[in-house]
């Protein structure tokens, strides 16, 4: 029993140092690079910089050997080596990192929330949350007036606003209680990805519920007064959020797995 255990051990000592040095370590450089080529190419654009890479070197150190550099690098880093995301996400990162750096100061609530995003999202999800908001705000303008019909969508208040579903019930005869107020799955709805987007606060679900009444009418057959009930069912994007979907959509193109 004793060799048993000790053998499994070894075996199991051994698959954690060979995991460690040839899945992890592979994967985490892997993200580290795509984390410091976007940092680098964001340093090289604002300091409008050749390619004279000791340069580019020199003026990097010098941003990053900074108090607040290294602590913004630092942080950014880590959100890089936890990102799900394996191009996207780190990506997204050393653009805003490179940003923050250069202006000498801390992120804000706004950037803390895209590292969030970009390190919560696999590249398949950001491509598919950036493509479906898109969408909805293209759809937006091709309509001429706010409606509220299904799969339709609208901006108002600073808000996106996509109407998942309009429905409208005679609740004469009290079956109120039988209208569906859930909005389903996203991920099954849409995409995946959408569900991730929504728990992280950045897709609000919102029911809206009304009523108006009617009076009996035999010209428009309507043998007797009764009341509807109007549920419509929303997702709303806040549209100061609007820059995570430009970066997501500006950084993933091109993008080849």
């Amino acid at each position: 029993m004793d060799l048993v255990l000790k053998s499994g051990t070894s075996i199991a000592s051994s698959l954690a140092k060979s995991f460690a040095s040839n899945v992890i370590e592979r994967w985490t450089k892997h993200r580290a690079e795509k984390f410091f080529e976007e940092f680098q190419a964001k340093i090289i654009e604002c300091r409008l910089l050749g390619d004279n890479q000791v340069e580019i070197a020199q003026e990097i150190d010098s941003i990053i050997s900074t108090e607040i550099g290294s602590e913004v690098v630092f942080d950014a880093y880590r959100s890089v080596s936890l990102s799900k995301s394996k191009i996207i996400g780190p990506r997204i990162i050393g653009f805003l990192t490179a940003e923050i750096c250069l202006e000498k100061r801390l992120s804000d609530e706004f950037e803390e929330l895209f590292f969030s995003v970009a390190e919560s999202l696999s590249d398949v999800e950001i491509i598919n949350i950036a493509s479906v908001i898109e969408s909805w705000i293209e759809l937006s303008h091709a309509e001429k007036k706010k409606g509220y019909l299904t799969h339709t969508s609208y901006i108002e208040r600073d808000e996106l606003v996509y109407v998942l579903e309009h429905q409208e019930s005679d609740t004469t005869s009290g079956n109120s209680n039988e209208i569906d107020l859930n909005i389903g799955n996203l991920d099954f709805e849409f995409c995946s990805g959408l569900e991730k987007f929504k728990s992280l606060g950045l897709l609000i679900p919102r029911v809206i519920q009304s009523s108006y009444s009617f009076k009996e009418d035999s010209e428009r057959h309507i043998d007797y007064d009764g009341t509807i009930q109007v549920t419509i069912k929303t997702l709303v994007f806040p549209l100061m959020y609007r820059r995570i979907i430009s970066l997501m959509s500006e950084i993933s193109d091109g993008v080849e797995f």
